[in-house]
């Protein structure tokens, strides 16, 4: 018989596959390689044997080479409806985060649900921000997940607009990171390279290249091809 383990494997693989997303090695996490950014669906085994779902984009301009939740995270369901959010709803419903391994007929299908919409949330966020344009836009318009540093918001904002060759939204945004309100190193960090970047604003094209060389640096430091798909095209000046 298999593990629960196992049969959360299956269910995602049988899910996600015919989708184009592929198992990170051996882990619950499945990817999709969009060129300048990576779509992330991840069945976390959390306490107590539960499996979570997240479904998130990882942006490849970012400083951090780790699998990160730049927008979207966490996904919450409905297990009467199979509604989902991406916010846990105050609404009189039950909203569930997770699943557990009772008995192998009801993990088999609570896995069916957790998969499904974790197929449908993969073409929510397909079909929200297939360039960077849109993730400037959905950005400028929200905070991107819940307990998002304004910082990260401001940076990835920026990022997008530059590589849209939006110069002037980059730099308001980039302008955001204040020196004097960072503390802990990894804020200096990125305040350094926001100022990097929003001091490349007078300049679109030299601000779009420099985003294009943090984007082929950071899929170096992940082990991505060097020449994907889909990275964004340069605009026209």
């Amino acid at each position: 018989m298999p593990t629960p383990d196992q049969m959360v494997v299956a269910a995602a693989q049988a899910a996600l596959r015919p989708l184009g997303l592929r198992r990170q090695n051996r882990t619950r996490t499945w990817v999709e390689d969009r060129g300048w950014w990576l779509l992330l669906v991840v069945l976390e085994r959390a306490r107590g044997g539960d499996t979570r779902l997240a479904v998130a984009a990882k942006f490849l301009w970012g400083p951090m080479p780790e699998f990160t939740y730049d927008l979207g995270g966490p996904v919450y369901w409905r297990e009467d409806t199979g509604d989902f959010a991406t916010e846990r709803r105050q609404d009189g419903h039950v909203w569930v985060q997770a699943v557990r391994h009772v008995r192998d007929d009801q993990f088999a299908t609570d896995l069916e649900q957790v998969t499904g919409i974790a197929r449908r949330r993969v073409e929510q966020l397909r079909q929200e921000i297939p360039t960077p344009a849109d993730v400037a836009r959905v950005l400028s318009a929200r905070q991107s997940r819940i307990n998002a540093t304004s910082w990260w918001h401001a940076f990835h904002t920026g990022a997008a607009a530059g590589l849209s060759g939006e110069a002037a939204l980059a730099r308001k945004h980039f302008d955001r990171i204040r020196p004097d309100r960072l503390a802990v190193a990894w804020e200096h960090d990125l305040g350094r390279r926001a100022a990097a970047l929003g001091a490349l604003a007078d300049d679109p094209p030299a601000l779009f290249h420099r985003l294009r060389d943090d984007i082929a640096e950071m899929r170096s430091g992940l082990g991505l091809p060097d020449t994907p798909g889909g990275v964004p095209p340069e605009p026209v000046w």
